[in-house]
C-alpha cells in the first residue's frame, strides 16, 4: 500500500474546496487512478462550508454551558457551541468534554480551535454523508475512474491510550467494514464478533501524512489498499448505543452517578 499527500493553499471560508483539490492534484503532477482512496481532513471541509465561528459572536450562553465551563475549566462560549452540536454529553475532564455527534463519540463535539484563527473555532462539516458522496461522484467523473473511494477523516482518542488515531467520519465508494464473523481462525474456530474497521484503519494510516499545520497537507491519496469497492455498501461503521461496549458501561456509570447525586 502506498500513501502520498497533496499540499493545498490555506483554505478560507466558502472556498471551492473540491476545485482546489482537483487543481492541486494536477499541479503536483499527480492523478487519481483505479483503486485509489482519497482521504480529506474534516477541518478543511468544514472551513469551506463556512463553519468557522468567532467566539465573540456567540450569544445567549445557557446556564448548562456556564456550569460545564466552570466544571471543566473552559470558555463558556466554546461549551455553548459544544452543546449545540452534540446530541449527548457523557462527561469530561479539564479542557475536554466527551460528546456524541453524528452517531460517534468525539472530544468537544469535534469543534477545533487549532488553525481556526485567534478567537475562532471550526465546527464539524454539515451533511457529511451527502458531501462525501458528492465528492466521490465529482472526483470519479473528473479523473474518469470507477473503483474509487473517499474518506472524510478526523482524529480521536481511545480509552486508556495516549495520543490520537484516525476516524473515518464519512465514507463513499467502498465497504468501510469487513465482516469476519463466521470465518475460521487459525484453529478453525468460527469467529463470533470480529468486524474489521477498514475505513478507520485507512484514516489512521493517512494520519501520518495528514497535516493542517504549516505543511498544509490535509489530503492524502491511498493506493493499492485492497478494499472492496462498491456504490452500495452493505455495512456502516455506526452501531446502536446498546450494542456498544463503552456506551453500555458509560450509561450505567452515568445512571449510578445521577442516583448518587
Amino acid at each position: 500500500m502506498e500513501l502520498f499527500s497533496i499540499k493545498l493553499p490555506l483554505i478560507q471560508k466558502h472556498d471551492p474546496l473540491l476545485e482546489i483539490i482537483i487543481q492541486a492534484i494536477k499541479d503536483q503532477k499527480k492523478t487519481l487512478i483505479e483503486g485509489d482512496i482519497i482521504v480529506i481532513a474534516e477541518k478543511v471541509v468544514g472551513t469551506s462550508q463556512g463553519r468557522v465561528i468567532k467566539l465573540s459572536e456567540v450569544e445567549n450562553v445557557s446556564e448548562q454551558a456556564k456550569k460545564l465551563a466552570i466544571k471543566y475549566d473552559m470558555d463558556e462560549r466554546y461549551v455553548e457551541l459544544i452543546l449545540q452540536e452534540a446530541s449527548m454529553i457523557l462527561g469530561g475532564m479539564r479542557h475536554v468534554i466527551l460528546a456524541k455527534v453524528n452517531d460517534f463519540l468525539i472530544a468537544n463535539a469535534g469543534i477545533d480551535q487549532s488553525n481556526a484563527g485567534i478567537g475562532s473555532v471550526v465546527l464539524l462539516p454539515n451533511n457529511l454523508k451527502e458531501v462525501v458522496w458528492n465528492y466521490w461522484k465529482e472526483l470519479r467523473a473528473e479523473f474518469r475512474i470507477n473503483k474509487f473511494g473517499v474518506i472524510i477523516a478526523d482524529s480521536r482518542v481511545q480509552p486508556l491510550r495516549k495520543g490520537t488515531i484516525g476516524i473515518a467520519i464519512a465514507t463513499a465508494g467502498f465497504e468501510p467494514i469487513e465482516d469476519l464473523r463466521g470465518q475460521p481462525d487459525l484453529f478453525n474456530r468460527p469467529m463470533e464478533i470480529t468486524m474489521r474497521a477498514v475505513a478507520d484503519d485507512l484514516a489512521s494510516a493517512a494520519q501520518f501524512l495528514l497535516s493542517e499545520a504549516d505543511q498544509q497537507t490535509p489530503v492524502v491519496i491511498i493506493r493499492d489498499s485492497n478494499v472492496e469497492f462498491t456504490e452500495n455498501p452493505k455495512l456502516t461503521p455506526e452501531m446502536p448505543p446498546e450494542e456498544c461496549l463503552y456506551m453500555n458501561i458509560f450509561s450505567k456509570y452515568l445512571l449510578k452517578k445521577q442516583e448518587e447525586d
